[in-house]
């Protein structure tokens, strides 16, 4: 389910595909030292930092983005290239596609309007926004608090024309769902009287220092963004091919991109291909996709979430709470709440997501009571393979959200 999410582009826009390259083999005898250090704290060593342009090479991965949060000190650092040809160092300033690392800034965004007194957790969102599709009596009992912990019972995406329906009675069951998370971008919307993009700058990005990040293409990230590769090195870009003919359409129309709201991003699908059918996968700003951000940024969300003294996330504490208060259960390790997985072991507990687009991979852990965070980025479907051995060597031990996706 995962990992098919973005793979719509590939068979209908050939002209984002670039030059194939030959693969290295994965040696099995390749890998990184876990962390050693005395008390809890992730930090780089210097084995890491030396093995990882060497891995990086042996896993047919371009690029990537680290960042690390300890004791109120972030550290980032970019490794490889963030386009391979011709060469571009990949560096903190780097744009990546954050895929679904996008929907826990979001979460943020809708919990802050909750504290607000703008959106109440179990209240519908048909009661805010009684949009056709969704009219049927199993959607309508869909709630914000079961859009956050994926307990919709809506299907990921929708692939055709046609109603929002549950496959579960909402509330009952985990059902990963993009779907769930647009209708929830336009409810907000609706409730603030303003575009996704500029609620995302105003509650998020801007009172972060997040200048780097925004869920519409940028101009200025032409010079920066990373080229994201397929699992045999094709060159295929996605957001960033996406954004950019955006981008020319806003222009056409005379309204900014970041005053995009659904009707707007709607009516340019057909522009941007005319293949694809006015369905949430395919458009922008999107909160559960379309993040592009630099691994520096992200890290100043990290760091305001895991503060454990000064200025943290601005939430009440009841909200804060309901990050790492388990809704839905996955597993005897995984859970879900508000925006975040949850895993605990006997390591402790710590929030996790992942993202998954085409041709990028990322993963963040976040743990809580130690005020430490980890992120990685990488431009390539093979991220995988080499960022769960980076988080492992960080950490200092395996995690079981990576057996789970």
């Amino acid at each position: 389910m995962h990992w098919s999410r973005r793979r719509f582009i590939v068979g209908t826009a050939g002209a984002f595909l670039g030059v194939g390259h030959t693969r290295l083999a994965w040696p099995a005898q390749a890998g990184l030292s876990p962390v050693r250090s005395a008390g809890p704290h992730w930090e780089p060593n210097a084995a890491l930092l030396g093995q990882l342009p060497r891995l990086l090479e042996l896993a047919s991965i371009p690029g990537l983005g680290l960042g690390i949060v300890q004791d109120n000190r972030s550290w980032t650092r970019g490794f490889g290239k963030a386009v391979a040809d011709p060469a571009q160092p990949a560096s903190p300033e780097t744009v990546f596609e954050a895929a679904s690392l996008g929907k826990p800034l979001f979460g943020y965004a809708v919990l802050r309007l909750v504290d607000a007194g703008m959106l109440e957790l179990d209240r519908t969102l048909y009661r805010y926004l009684p949009i056709p599709e969704a009219s049927s009596p199993r959607m309508q009992r869909v709630t914000v608090r079961q859009v956050l912990s994926h307990t919709t019972g809506l299907a990921n995406w929708r692939q055709q024309q046609g109603p929002l329906e549950p496959l579960e009675e909402p509330g009952k069951k985990f059902s990963y769902s993009g779907e769930a998370y647009f209708y929830l971008q336009r409810v907000v919307e609706a409730v603030t009287a303003k575009p996704f993009e500029r609620v995302m700058r105003e509650q998020v990005f801007e009172p972060l220092g997040m200048k780097q990040s925004s869920y519409v293409w940028q101009p200025e990230f032409d010079s920066r963004m990373a080229a994201g590769y397929d699992g045999q090195e094709n060159r295929l870009d996605v957001q960033a091919a996406i954004g950019r003919r955006a981008l020319e359409i806003a222009r056409q129309w005379g309204v900014h991109l970041a005053d995009w709201r659904y009707e707007e991003a709607a009516r340019a699908v057909p522009l941007v291909n005319p293949q694809w059918p006015a369905l949430p996968l395919y458009m922008v700003p999107n909160a559960a996709t379309s993040l592009l951000t630099t691994v520096s940024d992200y890290t100043k969300f990290l760091a305001r979430l895991v503060a454990t003294k000064g200025a943290g996330l601005d939430l009440s504490p009841g909200l804060r709470r309901g990050m790492s208060t388990p809704v839905v259960r996955l597993n005897s390790a995984l859970s879900w709440g508000l925006g975040w997985g949850i895993q605990r072991d006997e390591h402790g507990e710590v929030l996790w997501h992942w993202g998954a687009n085409n041709s990028f991979r990322n993963f963040v852990i976040a743990d809580l009571p130690n005020g430490r965070a980890v992120v990685v980025f990488t431009n390539s479907e093979n991220g995988p393979r080499l960022y769960e051995r980076v988080i492992v060597a960080v950490t200092g031990h395996d995690h079981p959200a990576f057996l789970w996706i």
